[in-house]
């Protein structure tokens, strides 16, 4: 039986697979998370919901001074001129967000609105992995 056939194939086809398919990848050490560009980081945030990969990529980007905004469900990080957003009239309350519809960095809405946002960011304990107690 072909592909134009209306019989069954009499037999499995006869192949062999190259070992290197049955290699198992090497784990993800938690410690490689530092040495992720940020995009990488937010995509294992964002792509691995529930997973401890996730919860690890929290805390990395906590570490680089991103916060989670709980109710917008929005990263959010106060602006310097290293993080290289262009703005005419920076302040020193301005803050930058992360926008997952195009995937870069933005600044974000005006100073009433920095002001009022920090409250909402879920606090740095709660992103700390925790290990169960034995």
């Amino acid at each position: 039986g072909g592909p134009f056939s209306d019989k069954p194939a009499t037999r499995e086809p006869h192949y062999q697979l190259p070992m290197c398919y049955y290699m198992q990848p090497p784990a993800l050490k938690t410690g490689h998370l530092s040495k992720f560009q940020l995009e990488t980081l937010f995509y294992i945030f964002y792509a691995l919901p529930k997973d401890v990969l996730q919860a690890y990529a929290a805390q990395e980007l906590y570490t680089r001074e991103w916060r989670y905004h709980v109710e917008s469900k929005v990263w959010f990080k106060r602006a310097t001129a290293s993080d290289g957003i262009p703005n005419n009239n920076a302040s020193a309350g301005q803050f930058i967000y992360f926008d997952i519809n195009t995937w870069e960095r933005r600044m974000y809405g005006n100073s009433n609105a920095n002001q009022n946002i920090a409250g909402g960011f879920l606090p740095e304990e709660e992103v700390r992995v925790k290990f169960p107690s034995s």
